[in-house]
Parts: structure tokens; C-alpha cells; sequence
């Protein structure tokens, strides 16, 4: 939108919308009317015809949408909506939700079970309308001055803009440093925000009236009447519906299969839905230590799935690494979305829609740290070591950030830290266990970069779901927290990492219908005899084997420690570290830099890797890093 009432520009316009094309690569649209211009990228999911091309208008065109996602719901909206008197063109989600827009206004998000972005331009009222779903499994960013504001799924496209300030915004890194991820409607750009999961932005008067709006929240209300059940009977059955309307797609769609309860789950019920569904698994030939093909060849196996599995190496790494950090627009929190690209490359060649197991920990329990900051106990998890690194909990939480500001000689009292007992506040546990240094001192950190800061601390804003949940039991709010905190940074990297390869992921455990009746149910019922996961077992136990039902030790994406010694991801990390332009940057500090090159240990070199490299490609723009970006994987 231009606030100074020009046209945008088309050229312009198109540079944005193009940029993004792996998010669309099926179809194309854009509409230039007044002061307003949407532009589209398709992937075309539900209704393959052209009737769901985007921009969309609603009858009279007074109405234009550009939305990105799936609203599962949309069959039982769009009957509802034509028993009101509603036209239908198409069988798209799209048109329903235009229809609903007409009929509820803002109010029409509350009717919506999906994954979306969307922006509506009512051109009757001069409006402005965006919204993005409950828990953000899409994105929606935007950046405003005092002569235009631009919104797009991705950074990227806002950047194609040259006035646009490239400025990295020193205090998003210092989060990235202190938890994996920015908080807040920060980026690591000053100036671009992000619209929050559960927001919606309402532009009126030419961009002088803007309005950001909460629509939804978690809200705990106990309910200690149901038996137990008719507790797993009414899970089990929100667990079927949500995958059975996630598995409606026009498109071919599979799942992805890591071995775990969560995506086991997924695929139980998935299998009941779609005949010869495909399931998808990553196998690394040669190291048993984090193959866990046994546990997804069984689950493919019991359900009747059709079992596929892929196996990268040490140089897929190395060369995948900048055309990831690209995509992700961010450093990425944790090398988990190596593996987790591979196995949707592998999906690629199959299927358009993959299902996921993701949100499973932070909504059933099932992270060590929750039992530990509640229960002040580790026991009921199995732990193991990996002679190259310690996997315990998801690798961009926990001991990784403390590893990584603590060294190789923090591991064992890190570890002891977990397991122990301690008086200290919930807040103060759920940083020892989650997070590295403050930025003043960390010793990664180049003095000059610390004094930027100005003193800020990111613990403040880390901490801050704990006071904004409705609840007083401590389950909850580290529950809460892991909604709020953790899952975004993963769902961020699900939904990049898969729109990268132009496969759609999609994560029906997180439907919100489920993660509100969860909110119903007291925190001893969800991990009844401290079982984490206690109520998602109960609720599939008679659709997996009993060796998936009853483990203990879930990995989720680990890369072998190996892959960080190999040659090719060796000269990658010295290339990079020891260069002039990093040693230079005034962000770290040079001698602890080369201090973990030479360690040469993952957890130590990941941060500053990927912040340099981001670095090159968005704040440079470096030629050479951005063809290596750019090249299809």
C-alpha cells in the first residue's frame, strides 16, 4: 500500500512476488488498483482448476485476497455459506474465505481450523485486512514508513524493495545467541516485524489508522469431571478428525515418518483415510546411534503404509547449508533442518503435501525440561551419549545452548544441572535449561558488539509467557511457554524448509480444536505417573506397535556428529569463521572464534556460522554466497 497515493510499482511488484516462486511455482496473479497492489505465487493444493487463481475476488470485486495455507474446515464453511445465499465459483478454500469475510467481518478467523496468511483489500471501506493463524504455522511479515507498507510471506520479497533498510538488528541476534530465536514481532532486520501467531492488522484512512489485534490465546480451564475414558475417547476422536481433514488435498499427499510416537500417530491415522498413503524416513547408512528406520519401517509396516527412505552425507551438509540459511531468511536454530530438508526431498519426488508429527512435545509433554523445571525429575527419559556430541531433548534447546556458551567442560554439570534438585524460580531453571549466556557475557561476543546493546538483556522477553498464561500449575506454563517460545522457531523452519523444495507441510497434532480441549485437562492427567505423552499414548494405543508406544528415547532430527568432521564441512566452517570479513565484523570476538573453529565442535561453531552467513548473503550480498544460495538444491 502506498500512503502517498501513488501506484506501485508493477516491475517492482512482480520482482517481490517472483522472488518467492518456490512458495508458488503452479501459478502467478497480480491486481493494481489505486494505491494498493497484490501479487500471488500459487501452489495449488485444493482446486487444480483456474478458477483458484489468485488475487481473488468475491462477486463484485470489491473484495481481493491474496492468502497463503489451507483451511481444512472449508467443506462444512462453504455449505453453511451457501445455505446463507453465498455464490461459489470454484471448490477453493480461498473463496471460502472471502465469503466469510463478507458475512462475519474480522470475526470470521474464529470460524477458520487452519494454516494461514492472508491479506484482504476491501476496496468499498479503503480497508486493509491481514491475518495469520492461531499458532503460526504460516508466516506474514511487514515492514511500514512514512511512504508505504509492504507485507509478504517471506523477507525476501520486502527486501526487493532497494529502500528498504538492510540494517541487522542487534539486539534479534543477542536473542538468537541467548535461545535460537528472535522474540517478539522482531527480526534480525530493523524495521521488518513479524505479524504474531493468533494477530490480525487492520489498515484503514491511506495507512493512518492501524490497528494490531490478539485474536486468539491458550486459555486453561480445567475440567476434572470427564472419566478418563471418555478423556481418550474424545482425543482419539479430535485426533482422527484432524488428520482426516488435513489429508484433504487435490494434490498428492504423504507423511513424513521420523519413528516417534507424533508422526507414528499421524501416520496411523493417515493410513485409514488415504489408500496407499507414502510415508518418508531418513536413514544415516553407518551410524547407529540415531538410526531409528527400525521404529518407522515397523509403524509403515503395521498401518499398511508404503515405506520410503533417503540417506544424505557429510557434503549435502556442507553445500545445503547456505541455500537453507537463504530461505530461512534467518540463521537457523539448529541443524535438525538438514535432516528435516532431506526427508522432504525425498518426499518431493512423490507427493505435493507432506503430513508432520510436529507440536506433539510441546502440547502433550514430552520434552525432558518440562518434567525437570516441574517435577524437579529426568528419570522417566532415557539418556545417551553421542562421542561427538550430547543428544538429549530437541538439539536447539537445553544442553546445545549451554554447551555452546559453557564449552566441552560444561556437559557433565549441565547434565547434573537437569537432573538435580533446586530451590531456584521456575524462570530461573527454565534459562539454565534452555539457554546460553546473556550477551554481556558471553565470551563469543566482540566487546564493541556488547556496547551496541546498551545493556539490553533478552531474559525479560524469554520469560515473559510465564506471565501472560492464565494458569498457576507449572506443567502448564512451561507447556505454554514451548507454544509461545519454542514452537514457532520450529514451525518456521518446517514451513521454509518444505516451501524451499514447493511441498506443502502440514501439522494436524497442532489443530487448535485439540490444543484447546488439552487446555481442559489437568496437569496430572496429561503425564499421568509422570508418562510424558501419557494421554496421546492412551488415546492411539491400539492403532502402533507396543516398541513405538513405549519408547523412551526420541531423537526427532539429529545430524551424526561425523558429518562436522568431514572434509567438505571442515573447509566450509574455516572458509567462513577465519575469513577477514567475519573476524572483522566487530560481532565476535576474534580469538574465541578461532578457538571453536579449532574445537572444531558443532555446538560451538553453529551460532556464528549461521549468523555469518547471514551476514553475506542479505546484509553484503555477497555475489559468491548468493549464487551458492540461490542454486537449486
Amino acid at each position: 500500500m502506498d500512503l502517498e497515493h501513488r501506484s506501485p510499482s508493477k516491475e517492482m511488484l512482480l520482482r517481490m512476488r517472483d522472488s518467492m516462486i518456490h512458495r508458488g511455482p503452479d501459478d502467478a496473479g497480480i491486481y493494481l488498483q489505486g494505491a494498493v497492489g497484490l501479487a500471488h505465487r500459487r501452489l495449488s493444493i485444493i482446486d487444480l482448476s483456474e478458477a483458484g487463481h489468485q488475487p481473488m475476488g468475491n462477486e463484485d470485486e470489491t473484495l481481493q485476497i491474496v492468502f497463503n495455507g489451507e483451511i481444512y474446515n472449508h467443506v462444512e464453511l462453504r455449505n453453511n455459506l451457501k445455505a446463507r445465499g453465498h455464490v461459489f465459483r470454484s471448490t477453493s478454500d480461498t473463496e471460502t474465505i472471502l465469503h466469510q469475510y463478507e458475512e462475519d467481518g474480522e470475526r470470521c478467523l474464529e470460524k477458520f481450523n487452519g494454516m494461514f496468511a492472508f491479506v484482504i483489500w476491501d476496496g468499498s471501506t479503503k480497508t486493509l485486512f491481514a491475518a495469520r493463524d492461531r499458532l503460526g504455522i504460516k508466516p506474514l511479515y511487514y515492514y511500514r514508513d512514512d511512504k508505504k507498507i509492504i507485507m509478504a510471506s517471506e523477507i525476501k520479497a520486502i527486501l526487493e524493495d532497494p529502500s528498504v533498510p538492510r540494517i541487522p538488528d542487534d539486539r534479534a541476534i543477542a536473542d538468537y545467541s541467548f535461545s535460537g530465536r528472535a522474540y517478539g514481532n522482531k527480526t534480525l532486520f530493523r524495521g521488518i516485524h513479524e505479524l504474531e501467531p493468533g494477530h490480525s492488522m487492520t489498515i484503514t484512512d491511506n495507512g493512518q489508522g492501524t490497528r494490531l489485534k490478539k485474536y486468539w490465546d491458550i486459555v486453561y480451564r480445567y475440567d476434572y469431571s470427564s472419566s478418563h475414558r471418555d478423556l481418550t475417547d474424545t482425543l482419539h476422536g479430535l485426533l482422527e478428525d484432524a488428520v482426516m481433514v488435513h489429508c484433504r488435498s487435490d494434490a498428492p499427499l504423504g507423511c513424513h515418518l521420523s519413528g516417534g510416537l507424533d508422526s507414528s500417530s499421524v501416520v496411523a491415522f493417515a493410513a485409514r483415510h488415504r489408500k496407499s498413503l507414502k510415508t518418508f524416513s531418513i536413514k544415516f547408512s553407518d551410524d547407529d546411534y540415531i538410526d531409528e528406520t527400525k521404529y518407522s519401517r515397523e509403524v509403515a509396516r503395521h498401518v499398511g503404509a508404503e515405506y520410503h527412505e533417503s540417506s544424505p552425507n557429510e557434503k549435502d551438509l556442507a553445500r545445503l547449508l547456505p541455500f537453507l540459511i537463504w530461505h530461512m531468511d534467518l540463521p537457523m536454530s539448529t541443524d535438525g533442518g538438514f535432516t528435516y530438508y532431506a526427508a522432504s526431498q525425498l518426499a518431493q519426488r512423490f507427493v505435493k503435501v507432506s503430513l508432520t508429527g510436529h507440536g506433539g512435545d510441546e502440547l502433550f509433554a514430552g520434552y525432558p525440561a518440562q518434567f525437570q523445571a516441574t517435577y524437579r525429575r529426568g528419570d522417566m527419559f532415557e539418556y545417551r551419549i553421542d562421542p561427538n556430541r550430547v543428544v538429549k531433548e530437541s538439539l536447539a534447546k537445553g544442553i546445545s545452548r549451554r554447551l555452546f556458551s559453557h564449552g566441552i567442560k560444561g556437559v557433565a554439570a549441565a547434565i547434573r544441572d537437569r537432573l538435580g534438585n533446586s530451590n531456584r524460580t521456575l524462570e530461573d531453571i527454565w534459562v539454565r535449561l534452555h539457554c546460553g549466556h546473556l550477551p554481556g557475557k558471553n565470551p563469543i561476543f566482540h566487546k564493541d558488539f556488547i556496547r551496541q546493546l546498551g545493556g539490553y538483556s533478552p531474559r525479560d522477553e524469554y520469560v515473559r509467557p510465564f506471565f501472560e498464561t492464565n494458569t498457576d500449575q507449572t506443567l502448564d506454563k512451561c507447556l505454554y511457554h514451548d507454544l509461545r517460545v519454542y514452537l514457532p522457531a520450529l514451525l518456521h523452519l518446517e514451513d521454509r524448509v518444505s516451501m524451499a523444495l514447493s511441498i506443502e507441510s502440514r501439522v494436524p497434532l497442532l489443530d487448535y480444536r485439540i490444543v484447546e480441549v488439552m487446555a481442559t485437562v489437568p496437569p496430572e492427567r496429561k503425564v499421568n505417573g509422570l508418562v510424558p505423552k501419557y494421554l496421546l499414548r492412551e488415546a492411539v494405543s491400539a492403532l502402533l506397535p507396543q516398541k513405538v508406544l513405549q519408547r523412551k528415547d526420541k531423537l526427532g532430527f539429529p545430524v551424526p556428529g561425523r558429518f562436522w568432521f568431514s572434509k567438505e564441512v571442515k573447509e566450509l566452517v574455516r572458509n567462513v569463521l577465519l575469513s577477514r570479513a567475519c573476524l572483522e565484523r566487530g560481532i565476535f570476538n576474534p580469538q574465541a572464534i578461532k578457538e571453536a573453529v579449532s574445537a572444531n565442535n558443532s555446538l560451538l561453531i553453529w551460532f556464528p556460522l549461521n549468523i555469518e552467513l547471514w551476514f553475506r548473503m542479505f546484509i553484503d550480498r555477497d555475489p559468491y554466497w548468493l549464487s551458492q544460495a540461490r542454486t537449486k538444491a
